[in-house]
């Protein structure tokens, strides 16, 4: 099913970056839109990119701009929560960002936790929300070919920014409980908002049976009826499994597979990532460290990389226990390795139960993808825009054979 062309006029755009740039004394400017993202690199929203051009005081001044737009469309904004979805990713770029800056800057960090893009600010009204953005590829940012597993330096360098982003939460708890439970209390759960709906259900369970298919004479009976059980867990996972008042917690990114990093990588060398940038806070959500932590390790590793994977969780836990050091914490009384490596085992299963669905999504060409705005308008519900046959089955079996393996034999599911 072909997407329907998105289309944003100068004059609208115009207003909006109008609105959000006040700071920035653009009286006179003018606006050449750029494009949009390809298919399939956004669901929930559209991405347009925006060269602005302004003449101050006889100098041009000039912005490469990405705005993500949220769709138009009644009928998806009725029986989704789209708006609840951006508004939740504007508060963290508004509030929570902010506020985490300002926390590392208090204790003097020389190399905080700052792997988002530049954000420029907001235009909402009733049925629309815009965030802006810095054009990440005009100053040597990339995505990863999703189809292709990470190598183990891009592992690690995302790895040790998710160790140093959540000990801030750690750290901000114990030295500033009030505040940091007010800035967390905001926080919408779009996840569970999404998950109300049944076909959200089904679309998972469908993702289970398809990988058991796939994996069918290459990992034995046995290995695939763990698997395929696991999705009677569920709406454990989805909804309870964090909840106990025990469960250490933290301000999550949210929405960790491959396309929600971009890097910017040593000149000619893609195997070299010098600095990692993470998108698209939509989800983000106050929960256990390790929801992170596994979405993305089971969404992006490689077969060879997942057989030291031990290694990368103290990677992890190391990076953690330093950046609180440096905030003047302790990892020892706030997280030790030992409570987490049992929270590894306890709530690793949800990056286990996300991978279906990011197996799927990793192989999937830009032909295939179904647009979000048709399927619903056309009667259908989130689990239709995920309905397709992948035609790539080898890039789907290569990405779920050894994770489906890992999780079956180290007893996560």
């Amino acid at each position: 099913m072909a997407a329907k062309a998105m289309i944003r006029n100068e004059d609208e755009i115009r207003f909006w970056l109008k609105s959000v740039l006040t700071e920035e004394n653009l009286d006179d400017f003018s606006v050449n839109i750029l494009g949009n993202s390809e298919k399939g690199d956004g669901y929930a929203g559209d991405i347009v990119f925006v060269r602005l051009t302004s003449a101050i005081a006889h100098a041009a001044k000039e912005y490469n701009l990405v705005l993500k737009c949220s769709k138009r469309s009644e009928t998806l904004r009725k029986t989704t929560p789209i708006k609840e979805a951006f508004t939740n990713e504007i508060y963290v770029y508004d509030t929570v960002l902010p506020v985490f800056t300002q926390f590392q800057r208090k204790h003097g960090i020389e190399n905080p936790f700052d792997s988002v893009p530049k954000y420029y600010g907001k235009f909402t009204d009733e049925n629309t929300e815009v965030l802006v953005f810095e054009n990440l590829k005009i100053v040597g940012y990339s995505l990863w070919n999703k189809k292709n597993p990470l190598t183990r330096k891009h592992i690690n360098m995302v790895v040790e920014e998710y160790g140093k982003f959540h000990a801030i939460s750690f750290a901000m708890q114990e030295q500033q409980p009030e505040k940091f439970q007010e800035l967390s209390s905001e926080l919408q759960d779009v996840f569970k908002l999404f998950m109300t709906s049944s076909a959200f259900e089904n679309m998972f369970s469908k993702g289970f049976d398809e990988v058991c298919d796939l994996l069918k004479g290459d990992l034995d009976d046995e290995t695939l009826i763990t698997w395929s059980n696991f999705r009677n867990q569920f709406n454990y996972i989805f909804s309870d499994m964090c909840e106990q008042p025990d469960v250490k917690k933290v301000i999550l990114h949210g929405d960790c597979w491959n396309n929600n990093f971009m890097y910017k990588h040593a000149f000619g060398n893609e195997s070299v990532p010098l600095k990692v940038a993470m998108l698209d806070w939509q989800i983000s959500k106050y929960s256990s460290p390790i929801v992170d932590l596994s979405y993305f390790l089971f969404a992006c590793i490689s077969k060879e990389d997942i057989e030291d994977l031990d290694e990368i969780l103290r990677l992890y836990h190391k990076s953690l226990s330093s950046h609180l050091h440096r905030m003047g914490a302790d990892s020892n009384k706030l997280y030790p390795l030992g409570i987490f490596l049992k929270d590894w085992k306890k709530f690793g299963r949800f990056g286990a139960s996300m991978s279906s669905l990011s197996f799927k999504v990793c192989a999937t060409d830009s032909d295939e993808v179904i647009d979000f705005v048709e399927a619903v308008e056309n009667g259908g519900d989130v689990g239709s825009v995920f309905s397709y046959d992948v035609k790539d089955k080898t890039t789907y079996k290569n990405r779920a054979r050894h994770v489906v393996k890992y999780v079956v034999e180290s007893g996560l599911i």
